[in-house]
């Protein structure tokens, strides 16, 4: 049961923006991605073999951030309910933890922006 798609991106192709529904969880396969603030500015990048969109495991998550692709990107995608439903098969404790991580780094990021 494999219930992740592979999607590419052409350079500077918008995968999501802040304020999006939240709705897949996503691993970089190929390429970099580039985060991008409400004020449409780059505050960082992604590289190849990491994986962006977490907000997506939080239950009614919104995107913090704006994601672009930095060159041609593959990416292979997981709808939020499919990734909350893999993580309860290995432990109903993971999508609790999960979501303790997901919470504690927005406040994290917050906290920055806000010190900037």
């Amino acid at each position: 049961m494999n219930k992740f798609e592979q999607e590419q991106f052409s350079l500077g192709e918008t995968i999501f923006k802040a304020g999006d529904q939240a709705t897949h969880l996503y691993f970089l396969e190929k390429g970099e991605v580039e985060l991008i603030d409400a004020s449409n500015r780059v505050f960082g990048s992604i590289p190849e073999g990491q994986s962006f969109g977490e907000a997506a495991i939080l239950f009614g998550g919104i995107r913090g951030a704006g994601v672009r692709a930095k060159t041609d990107v593959v990416c292979k995608k997981i709808k939020n309910q499919d990734a909350e439903d893999l993580l309860k098969s290995y432990s109903p404790l993971l999508v609790i933890i999960m979501e303790g991580l997901l919470l504690q780094q927005n406040m994290n990021n917050a906290i920055k922006k806000h010190l900037a």
